[in-house]
């Protein structure tokens, strides 16, 4: 980038220049006012406002246009000056400020401010919003063409890039400048322009401070789905880690020239970032198989979008972009999933993402910019939209590779490329240990044929009678000896048979592992996602060892029981003589112990005390939630299944300190713990 050129150096000229008429200017008339005027200043260029688009929008502009026509262009060049200095000193966190760059921005700000000092002049006889809101109009005008010829000098961008949009977005500015700046210009004395003055800055502080705690918080929220997307992604195969924190940076790089709303610009890059979550609902073995995707593999990959849709609208329930995670890989010709929407019908924020998604997997595979581009071209018309690609420039494409660090992380990634391979060598290894002996047995005229002589006969006869009585195939699962056999019978006639046994032992195994690795995701999923509030086990027997001393229990065996578990819950906490609210308690209580009714023939209700906690201890011998609902179940609100535990697992948290979980087929068990050293607020004393 060449920072040094002709348009550059004129304006670091013009900055020298203006400073220097401005100080011979100065003479001592209401200085007080003007040092006063400078200091409030000076403040709001250090501190400015957070705008939602992650933007700053220095107050300190309100101070210049008042200065430019309460005093003159002189005082508002020098306000100009010290406030870009003082700006310059808190960037950099030393008083080593760059001097070209400095009298560069004093050069633009002063000429822009010369340009609105003569439209002043020319309307101050007219009535004073309107001349305040041309005089604004015109510093914002000029300052944005200025600003643009900084970037087509410097960067090479296309001058009045989204210049509708720019404009669009002076309204803030300007309204801020016609509701203030009359108010001081009007005051009739130096007091009442000082008490107006306070006033106003004491405003402004005010919009200042919550809008850094808005930021705050959305920063906060932004960092939360990026350290938790990495855990994820890191979890479902090393390869794919950090993709949709890369992803989201492209995103943010790209909008300004796609000339995407500022105002919407965090909720699309949120959205980029925790685009592909739904791939934590799929099978670990599809992101650790070598080659192809089988058919089925293919239609249970398409299903993630879908599946993230889930988790977005609980993660977001108030936001707007579950449509764009759904939509994502959609192409522009129709031949994406999972609707095949085509052009237009597509969500622009989806094809931004899809565009996004694109180059982080194409400069992990490429160094040079220049293929990087030449390949998306390739891809506008096809794959991508083709008037977002056109907007694409090799700039962007550096600006990527240098805030992504894409070949750091490859050497970075080296260790974990390497875990990943013998995490598949190891995957491979079970899969075909997995696979069991299988053989055929002929049954004809009422005799086996068949080398094999040990197998289940009796169990075998028993299904070739029932595929004869049916007139169809029949299968069952059987347990020989120390082997689980899956037989398959066809009948060929009236006296003749075909079965097919599969020894599946080793394949339970290896599925029983299998789910361990996933529930072992589920549990920092649900971890992550919960703060640390829902904690779930692997193993019963881990939960139980949480448990403290039994002060009461109760089976649980028909809907009588609901109100006594509520009794007792509050006997004990009454017998306790704690200061604990109750009602919240209680609600939890009938909440968890109704849905041993629904879910299971019947169950157990307990209740311990552990240093200062009192435990409720609840379990049952359903049939438990089966793996790939558990994360919908905790973590969807509303979602109910014939065997999850309903729509009111999200009241069961939000109405305790912590929640512990362990479920399987044989049962489900739950344990809520409450603080004695934290008061509960009762619901219905609040209202």
């Amino acid at each position: 980038m060449n920072t040094a050129n002709f348009y550059m150096k004129s304006l670091f000229s013009m900055g020298i220049i203006i400073l220097l008429y401005a100080l011979t200017q100065l003479h001592t008339q209401k200085f007080t006012i003007f040092i006063i005027m400078l200091l409030i200043i000076t403040i709001l260029e250090v501190f400015p406002v957070n705008l939602p688009s992650g933007d700053e929008y220095s107050a300190g502009s309100i101070g210049f246009l008042f200065l430019l026509i309460y005093f003159g262009f002189a005082y508002a060049s020098i306000a100009i000056a010290l406030g870009l200095l003082a700006y310059g000193i808190k960037r950099s966190g030393t008083f080593k400020v760059p001097i070209f760059k400095l009298f560069v921005n004093i050069g633009m700000y002063t000429f822009s401010m010369l340009a609105a000092y003569v439209v002043w002049k020319l309307t101050s006889s007219w009535n004073l919003l309107l001349a305040v809101g041309l005089t604004g109009f015109v510093y914002e005008f000029v300052n944005i063409i200025l600003l643009d010829g900084i970037m087509k000098s410097v960067a090479g961008r296309e001058m009045f890039t989204n210049f509708k949009q720019k404009l669009a977005e002076l309204i803030v500015p300007i309204f801020v400048y016609v509701i203030v700046t009359p108010k001081l210009y009007s005051s009739k004395s130096t007091f009442e322009l000082f008490d107006n003055v306070i006033y106003t800055l004491l405003f402004l502080l005010v919009i200042i401070f919550f809008s850094r705690e808005y930021t705050k918080q959305l920063s906060l929220r932004h960092s939360s789905s990026k350290a938790f997307i990495q855990l994820l992604e890191g979890r479902i195969a090393p390869a794919i880690a950090g993709h949709g924190n890369r992803v989201g940076v492209i995103c943010e790089v790209l909008l300004d020239d796609f000339g995407y709303p500022k105002r919407k610009r965090p909720d699309l890059i949120q959205a980029a970032i925790i685009h592909d979550i739904g791939k934590a609902l799929l099978p670990e073995a599809i992101f650790r198989k070598r080659g192809d995707f089988t058919l089925s593999e293919e239609m249970e990959f398409r299903t993630h979008p879908e599946k993230a849709v889930e988790i977005v609208k609980t993660m977001f329930p108030k936001e707007r972009f579950s449509d764009w995670v759904l939509y994502h890989h959609e192409r522009w010709d129709g031949k994406g999933f999972p609707k095949g929407l085509k052009k237009e019908e597509i969500p622009l924020e989806s094809r931004i993402i899809s565009l996004g998604t694109t180059v982080d997997k194409l400069m992990l595979r490429h160094t040079d910019p220049e293929t990087i581009l030449k390949l998306l071209k390739e891809m506008a018309g096809n794959r991508l939209d083709p008037r977002l690609v056109d907007k694409i420039e090799i700039n962007h494409i550096r600006m990527i590779q240098a805030m992504n660090q894409y070949a750091a992380a490859d050497v970075e990634a080296a260790p974990a490329a390497a875990l990943e391979a013998s995490q598949k060598d190891i995957l491979k290894e079970d899969t075909y240990s997995s696979i069991g002996e299988s053989y055929f047995i002929h049954f004809k005229n009422g005799k086996w044929e068949s080398e094999k002589k040990d197998f289940p006969k009796d169990f075998a006869m028993e299904l070739v009678q029932s595929a004869f009585d049916q007139r169809k195939p029949v299968h069952e699962i059987c347990q020989y000896q120390d082997r689980v056999l899956d037989l398959h019978v066809t009948s060929n006639g009236v006296q003749s048979a075909v079965v097919f046994v599969h020894d599946i032992t080793s394949h339970l195994g290896y599925r029983s592992r299998l789910e361990e690795k996933i529930l072992e995701s589920y549990m920092d999923v649900v971890r992550v996602l919960s703060d640390g509030k829902i904690i779930l086990y692997s193993s019963k027997k881990e939960l139980e060892e949480k448990l403290g001393e039994l002060q009461d229990e109760l089976a649980i065996s028909s809907n009588t029981d609901v109100p006594k578990s509520r009794a007792l819950i509050k006997g004990v906490l009454e017998a306790r003589g704690t200061e604990m609210k109750s009602m919240k308690v209680q609600i939890a209580v009938s909440e968890v112990v109704t849905n041993i009714l629904k879910h299971a023939a019947g169950g157990r209700f307990a209740v311990y005390e552990n240093e200062d906690k009192l435990q409720v201890f609840v379990s049952d011998k359903g049939s438990g939630i089966p793996l790939h609902e558990i994360p919908k179940t905790i973590l969807v609100s509303g979602y109910s299944s014939k065997r999850s535990l309903g729509q009111g697992f999200k009241m069961i948290a939000s109405y305790s300190d912590q929640v512990h979980m362990y479920t399987s087929s044989e049962g489900t068990a739950i344990l809520l713990e409450y603080s004695f050293s934290k008061t509960l607020e009762d619901s219905s004393d609040a209202s």
